[in-house]
This record gives structure tokens, C-alpha cells and sequence, in this order.
């Protein structure tokens, strides 16, 4: 078969993606839909004064849902080569393994300008109606920006490895692809948090308690009635910065290539 990429047969690869499985794509919006207008529009009919915090708030959510969401469509995007049965049809397309796989690739990138806009959409009439009930001269309600620090960076980072990490799991597991990502993907924090990560601070501070931990890069605790934060910096900071952001592509390419060895 040839494996030269060919924008055509991408485009017709891509169409029967979508044709196959259009149907589902609307029902996860519109299951998504119902979430935000569950989870945002109580608070237009409770909140009558203006605070920062429903900031906070919605940054939480944002994360959570975003990862949850992705997390779960990216487990469902290699569900037709899970099995023999499904998988060989599938397989046998003419078109290449990189045509296939960026097929899907495309979908998931598309899930994330889908969530944003259905974020903002339920979360700019949450806050019209919260507005319109604010006193005179009182501050509006604008919506999230992400980039503040309302979304912390920990969860940021995290909505930018879950897509990829689920998306591994969908090709390396054929039955229950979701459950048993989500299994090894607590482990993997389980260790590294409560193990490995506790290991290391116990060395530097034997002797005091710990709370609001980045992992590896930094640590907040009280002594002496007062708080302290410690933070890594200068190369080593650089170093954990490097290996964590080289995940993600990392996570993409194990993708690629185990979904090359199912069609082998």
C-alpha cells in the first residue's frame, strides 16, 4: 500500500471518520452542553454581588471537565481498531497509516475549539444574567481568561497530557480502554505524588509539614507560625520545565507508532 501522504485520500478518510461516527460526536456536545448549564447557571440565580472568586470557581471546572471530556474522547478515538473484527476493515482502507492516524488526530485537536465554545457560550449567559442583577456602579462579570491565574498551572498542565495519555490507552487496550487508562494513570500520580515526590521533600525538610505541593518544583510549609514557599529555579527548574513539556509530543508519537504496529 502507499505510504505517501496524500491530502485527497486524507480528505476522504476524514469524511468517512466523520460520517461513521457524526452521530456520537453530537450527543458527547450535547451530553457536554448539560454539564456546563448544570454546573454554571445555578450560580446566575444565587450571586447577586460581585466576586472574584466564581473566578476561581470556574477555572476548577474548566480543568476537571476539560480533562474528563478529553480524556474520555480521546479513549473512544481508536475504538474501531480495538478488535479484529472492527479493526481489519478499518486497516485495510486504502490510504496510508499517517492518512489514518491524522484522521483521528484532527478530531481530537478539534475537541478542544468545540469545549471552548461551548464553555463560553454557557458561561457568557451565565454571566449576562448574573450582570443584570448586579447593583449600579458594581464590576462585571467578564469571561474566564484562561491564561490567568484563576486556571492554575498544575491543571493546566494536565488538560494539555490527558487527551494524548487516553489516546495511548484507547490503542494499547481493547477492552475498556477508558477504565483501565484511568486505573494506570492514578497509579502513575499515586507513586509519583505519595512516593517518589515525598521521598525527596523528606530529605530536604525532614522535620516540617508540607502542603500545596507542585510536584518537583515547589513546596509550602509553616514553621514558626509563618508561611514559606521554596522554589526550584535556574537549570534544574529548567530541566523538570523541558522533560514535562516533552511529554505531551512524546505521548503523540507512541500513539503514532503503536497504531503503526496494529496494522502491521
Amino acid at each position: 500500500m502507499n505510504q505517501i501522504f496524500d491530502f485527497q485520500r486524507f480528505t476522504l478518510v476524514l469524511k468517512l471518520h466523520l460520517s461513521e461516527h457524526l452521530k456520537s460526536y453530537l450527543l458527547g456536545i450535547g451530553v457536554l452542553a448539560g454539564v456546563w448549564l448544570m454546573m454554571l447557571l445555578p450560580d446566575a440565580t444565587r450571586i447577586s454581588v460581585f466576586n472574584e472568586s466564581i473566578y476561581r470557581k470556574h477555572g476548577i471546572f474548566f480543568a476537571f471537565i476539560f480533562c474528563g471530556a478529553g480524556a474520555w474522547f480521546a479513549s473512544e478515538a481508536f475504538r474501531m481498531v480495538s478488535t479484529p473484527v472492527r479493526g481489519i476493515p478499518y486497516l485495510a482502507l486504502p490510504a496510508s497509516q499517517l492518512e489514518k492516524f491524522l484522521s483521528v488526530f484532527l478530531m481530537v485537536l478539534l475537541f478542544i475549539p468545540v469545549f471552548l465554545g461551548i464553555f463560553y457560550a454557557i458561561e457568557g449567559i451565565t454571566f449576562s444574567v448574573m450582570n443584570a442583577r448586579l447593583p449600579a456602579g458594581s464590576p462585571r462579570y467578564q469571561l474566564l481568561d484562561l491564561m490567568s491565574n484563576y486556571l492554575e498551572k498544575d491543571l493546566r498542565y494536565l488538560a494539555y497530557l490527558v487527551p494524548p495519555f487516553f489516546l495511548v490507552g484507547s490503542i494499547y487496550f481493547s477492552k475498556i480502554p477508558f477504565i483501565k487508562t484511568g486505573v494506570i494513570a492514578f497509579l502513575i500520580f499515586f507513586i509519583t505524588s505519595l512516593f517518589l515526590n515525598e521521598f525527596i521533600l523528606r530529605r530536604i525538610f525532614p522535620a516540617r509539614e508540607h502542603y500545596g505541593v507542585t510536584l518537583f518544583q515547589e513546596v509550602s510549609f509553616i514553621e514558626n507560625r509563618r508561611p514559606y514557599l521554596v522554589t526550584l529555579a535556574g537549570v534544574p527548574r529548567l530541566i523538570i520545565n523541558s522533560i514535562l513539556l516533552l511529554f505531551v509530543p512524546a505521548l503523540w508519537y507512541i500513539a503514532y507508532v503503536r497504531f503503526r504496529e496494529k496494522e502491521l
